[in-house]
């Protein structure tokens, strides 16, 4: 039973600026970041928002079923090894945002 008040889903909102030779690098980072997401409990799915027009930003969407799910995967040892592998290819700070929705 789904209540109102209760989102049908969170998202994980992440944007990177990326390092323009590193764009092959960071497109298999994605990917990596797809497949060790799938693998938690809640998963929905990941879309990812490429730039247009020469820009280097990329906006991700990652989608749990609620926020403790999305948790269990921001807090796993997989994201963690993700995001350091993640510092060399960015050209600022990355921004996290969560949003849901009913």
């Amino acid at each position: 039973m789904t209540y109102p008040h209760q989102p049908d889903h969170i998202t994980l909102v992440i944007t990177h600026g990326v390092q323009r030779d590193k764009l092959t690098e960071y497109e298999r980072w994605l990917e990596q970041l797809k497949t060790d997401a799938a693998r938690f409990p809640g998963y929905q799915n990941v879309n990812i928002l490429r730039p247009v027009h020469g820009e280097t930003i990329y906006t991700v969407l990652v989608r749990f079923d609620n926020v403790d799910n999305l948790y269990l995967w921001i807090q796993s040892d997989q994201r963690e090894i993700r995001e350091a592998a993640l510092a060399n290819l960015l050209s600022g700070r990355e921004y996290i945002e969560l949003r849901t929705q009913a």
